[in-house]
């Protein structure tokens, strides 16, 4: 996805001022992104938000997304509670390393730089376990969702990454 890390810079460039030399510029990032939320809105709304964006694009996709999948397995819930889950996906995403490892997946020993046995919290993950953050009846369509996350990043980096092929030499 090296095309969404450099739409992290580019976000935050202080001059758009297009080069004719390459096709790597800002400008020209921006606007490959632009075209490809045509098709991959979440994907390019989660790389905005990783670059610093706000977050309510994202959640208001994913609950809507959430939403219409709940129809397609059958599951009732409200539009609220699809919001409920994607919210909860987006923060476990986006900060669920497990506190007593910092992340480390070993448990600290206290005043040493020294890392002990595997976290008993995360079993070495890292992270905190995802399906424990929901209740049963809402694991699958929070599992989806997840998968999602990484399958439309990808998708969205495949989108910008095409709109700026036809520019480059091959």
């Amino acid at each position: 996805m090296k095309i969404l890390d450099r739409y992290n810079t580019a976000i935050h460039a202080t001059s758009l001022k297009s080069e004719s030399d390459t096709t790597w510029s800002d400008a020209d990032v921006l606007g490959a992104a632009g075209l490809a939320a045509q098709h991959e809105a979440l994907g390019i709304a989660l790389a905005r938000m990783l670059a610093g964006g706000g977050r309510s694009d994202v959640v208001q996709i994913m609950t809507s997304e959430v939403y219409e999948r709940s129809f397609r397995i059958k599951a009732r819930i409200t539009h609220i509670q699809a919001g409920d889950i994607a919210k909860a996906v987006l923060a476990w995403y986006s900060h669920g390393t497990c506190q007593p490892c910092g992340g480390t997946g070993f448990a600290r020993i206290k005043d040493t730089p020294s890392l002990g046995d595997e976290c008993k919290h995360c079993g070495g993950t890292g992270r905190i376990p995802f399906d424990q953050q929901f209740r049963h009846e809402h694991r699958e369509l929070a599992q989806w969702l997840h998968d999602q996350i990484g399958a439309t990043q990808a998708r969205a980096g495949r989108l910008a990454m095409e709109k700026i092929a036809p520019l480059l030499d091959f």
